[in-house]
C-alpha cells in the first residue's frame, strides 16, 4: 500500500471516519474510495487535495513525517491566511514584526519575574 493510501487510512482512524464517511464528506461515491484502496495504486494529486480539504489539513500536513498534527485556533488559521496572501517582502517584514513582538514579550515577561522574586 502506498505511503498516501497508508496515511489517508490514519486520518481516518484518528477522526473515527471509515471510508463510507470520507467519501460522503467528499461528497463522492463510496465506491470511488473503495476502489482508490482496492486498486492500491497511489491516488492523484486532486483526490488528496479533496481528502485534505474535507479533514481540515494542508497537503504540507499530509505528507509530514515528522508524526507532529497541528491544530490551529480560528485566530492562528486566520493569521496564516493573511500572512498566504502577502508577497515575499509582505511576508519577510511581517515575520520581523512578529519577531520583535515576541522578544519584547519575553523581556517583559522576564522582567516581571525578576521582580517577582525579589
Amino acid at each position: 500500500m502506498s505511503y498516501e493510501l497508508e496515511r489517508i487510512e490514519e486520518l481516518c482512524r484518528e477522526r473515527g471516519w471509515s471510508h463510507y464517511h470520507l467519501a460522503i464528506e467528499m461528497d463522492t461515491s463510496p465506491n470511488n474510495i473503495g476502489n482508490l484502496f482496492r486498486r492500491t495504486t497511489t491516488p492523484s494529486i486532486p483526490t488528496i487535495r479533496r481528502i485534505c480539504e474535507v479533514m481540515g489539513i494542508t497537503m504540507a500536513q499530509f505528507y509530514s513525517t515528522d508524526g507532529i498534527q497541528v491544530t490551529l485556533s480560528s485566530q492562528q488559521k486566520r493569521i496564516l491566511d493573511l500572512f498566504d496572501h502577502l508577497d515575499r517582502d509582505g511576508k519577510l517584514r511581517a515575520e520581523a514584526y512578529m519577531e520583535g513582538l515576541s522578544d519584547r514579550q519575553r523581556a517583559e515577561l522576564q522582567k516581571a519575574e525578576q521582580q517577582e522574586a525579589l
